[in-house]
């Protein structure tokens, strides 16, 4: 698949005259070489697509066993080293090892030279000033162009591969908040819910998609309540629950938030429950019908959401959410398409994202309902499949 993700990138190239694209950004090399560095945070790795070549460029830690055996090319290796290798020596990437001696600013040098580089794309959006301006320095003869979103709107739009991945993990997501449920009682903490979330996971070998947001009573009225720093609050008779997380699978993620309610709540919060769910369920239906239609997009998706909320015949008492309706989800938590009151992001086959909208009565309580759903040709998926009816909880 990343071969067929980089010939899609150098159309793109080719439409915007790039003689070469240098990726910087940590998810944009993961996407197009199956490569990955121990942190995101740091500038471990890099990748060159040019017309004729992919190449990528690391240190000792991550590439110097491949490049001190001489291995610059599948072609180099027979079926077994194939198979052993990871997945960045299986798809005809050039590695380029960076050493103290010999940096990635020669290595540069010596490929625009041979591949006669005059315009250069950068990703404007995740270069750093100071990175750009040595590139500007160092590569004489080399226009560097910024670019802004180029690798992570082709990311959007899923592919197979991609798209089992993220069904999968959303299928752990499921089956770890199953269990989970199991195990509440009087008196379990925020941060003790938010630990079992995460052994379950690991125990499993698989890991999170995001710090669990476990908030509880007044906590679920903040909509990104932060669990780690909050005060932790412990369950009690009466209690409303809300928890938020996912899990990572092959490096691709799942979103989910549902309620839970400890005893028999008020007339009123069930009420409100049900209003909520009732808009979030008809906007996935919304998702269905407007499948026939073309050149829709994010903010027509949100409207029509929050439309639902105000537009009701039972009246809303608490705040109608003040963050988006979704967010797309696939390498990272938060990616495109932006399913918000301003998002122009057009709606395709192939996307991935969350509906999620809320409700919140500033210090008292919040609920959020909250899906992954997938974009199909003749309709929608969704991807999660733990129940959404009121959940309570009796000791």
């Amino acid at each position: 698949m990343s071969q067929q993700r980089i010939n899609k990138l150098r159309k793109i190239l080719e439409e915007k005259s790039l003689d070469a694209f240098l990726v910087s950004n940590f998810y944009n090399i993961l996407y197009l070489s199956g490569f990955k560095t121990l942190t995101e945070n740091e500038r471990e790795g890099w990748v060159l697509v040019t017309t004729k070549n992919t190449y990528l460029f690391s240190d000792n830690r991550y590439i110097g066993s491949l490049s001190s055996r001489g291995v610059k090319r599948r072609s180099d290796l027979n079926k077994e080293e194939i198979a052993s290798l990871p997945s960045v020596a299986r798809n005809d990437i050039i590695t380029k090892l960076i050493t103290p001696e010999k940096g990635l600013i020669k290595h540069l040098q010596e490929i625009v030279f041979e591949e006669k580089i005059s315009r250069l794309g950068i990703e404007g959006d995740d270069l750093k000033i100071s990175e750009f301006n040595r590139l500007k320095q160092k590569l004489v003869n080399v226009e560097s162009i910024p670019t802004e979103k180029l690798i992570i709107k082709q990311r959007e739009i899923k592919d197979e591969e991609e798209i089992s991945s993220i069904r999968t993990a959303c299928q752990i997501t499921d089956k770890c908040l199953e269990d989970i449920v199991k195990t509440i009682k009087i008196g379990t903490s925020e941060k003790e819910i938010a630990f079992k979330i995460e052994f379950w996971l690991k125990e499993k070998n698989y890991d999170l998609a995001f710090y669990p947001i476990v908030a509880v009573d007044k906590n679920s009225s903040l909509p990104h309540y932060d669990t780690r720093s909050g005060d932790n609050k412990k369950i009690k008779k009466g209690s409303i629950i809300l928890i938020d997380f996912g899990a990572k699978y092959q490096d691709y993620l799942s979103d989910i938030t549902r309620m839970i309610f400890i005893g028999n709540p008020p007339q009123e919060m069930i009420n409100i429950y049900n209003h909520l769910l009732n808009a979030q369920q008809k906007t996935i239906n919304y998702l269905v019908i407007m499948r026939s239609h073309d050149n829709y997009c994010g903010k027509e998706i949100d409207q029509y959401c929050r439309k639902q909320l105000t537009t009701s015949h039972q009246p809303l008492i608490a705040d109608i959410y003040p963050h988006s309706t979704g967010h797309g989800v696939g390498l990272e938590i938060h990616e495109y398409p932006k399913i918000s009151p301003v998002s122009t992001d057009e709606i395709k086959a192939g996307q991935v994202f969350t509906i999620e909208p809320g409700a919140y009565m500033t210090g008292k309580w919040g609920m959020r309902i909250e899906d992954t759903v997938l974009i199909k040709e003749n309709g929608v998926e969704v991807l999660i499949n733990f129940k959404k009816q009121l959940l309570t909880l009796d000791f």
